[in-house]
């Protein structure tokens, strides 16, 4: 599945990602142990896109989880997954943001897999941010917005650790589900070749050194978030 539509992608240079400044955090400050949605993208008999060599976008994105959660936890992260097997029939889209939303997790990935391009893409939703007011009843279609400005500080994290891992990254901003329905900060993750003839999406060694940028990424945006928490109080 391709996340990069011409019309509503607005592609971000790295520029931008290095005019992120981060916050120093305070080595006494405690870091609590914090909660990460994984949301593999497809399943059952949803396979999403089909890859050359016969992979199946479910599969990859299944695997590449697997990676994820396996280093998130050694982090001290709790991750709950909208499903950790094949499911044998497909969530869909609404389901799993509800999952995420019930779950009130401190950051959500969704997980994608294209043969378009090269590298990784860091998807952001296209919503407006929304103003600082409260609202009784969320709008499904929008509850991502009172969460832009954290999602794109979480993208920018993840794009500069990928970015120091020498692996090739475009942030970029799109509307789509279950992006656009999460009130978490969320972004999507797309893996695109690194080399389309030399290391395919589904290369071990490819994806653990992204799966090592995204984790310590996270690590470091939590501390930051923590870091600016407390200064307001």
């Amino acid at each position: 599945m391709t996340l990069l539509p011409q019309r509503i992608a607005a592609r971000l240079t790295l520029a931008i990602l290095t005019s992120f400044i981060p916050i120093p955090t305070t080595a006494q400050q405690p870091i609590p142990r914090t909660i990460i949605l994984l949301d593999p993208a497809h399943g059952g008999p949803d396979t999403g896109a089909h890859l050359p060599n016969n992979l199946l976008e479910k599969d990859v994105t299944l695997a590449f989880a697997a990676r994820l959660r396996t280093l998130l936890s050694n982090s001290g992260f709790a991750i709950i997954s909208t499903h950790e097997t094949d499911p044998a029939v497909p969530f869909p889209t609404d389901q799993r943001a509800e999952i995420g939303n019930h779950a009130h997790p401190t950051a959500c990935l969704i997980l994608h897999a294209t043969s378009s391009g090269t590298g990784i893409h860091i998807v952001t939703s296209a919503l407006k941010p929304e103003d600082e007011v409260p609202h009784a009843i969320i709008p499904w279609n929008t509850a991502q917005s009172a969460s832009i400005p954290q999602s794109l500080n979480l993208a920018n994290e993840i794009g500069l650790a990928l970015q120091r891992a020498k692996l090739p990254v475009i942030l970029s901003r799109a509307s789509l589900r279950p992006l656009d329905n999460l009130t978490c900060p969320a972004v999507a993750i797309e893996i695109a070749p690194l080399n389309p003839t030399a290391t395919p999406v589904n290369d071990a060694n490819y994806q653990q050194n992204i799966a090592k940028a995204i984790a310590a990424a996270i690590a470091s945006w939590r501390s930051h978030t923590i870091a600016a928490a407390g200064a307001q109080k």
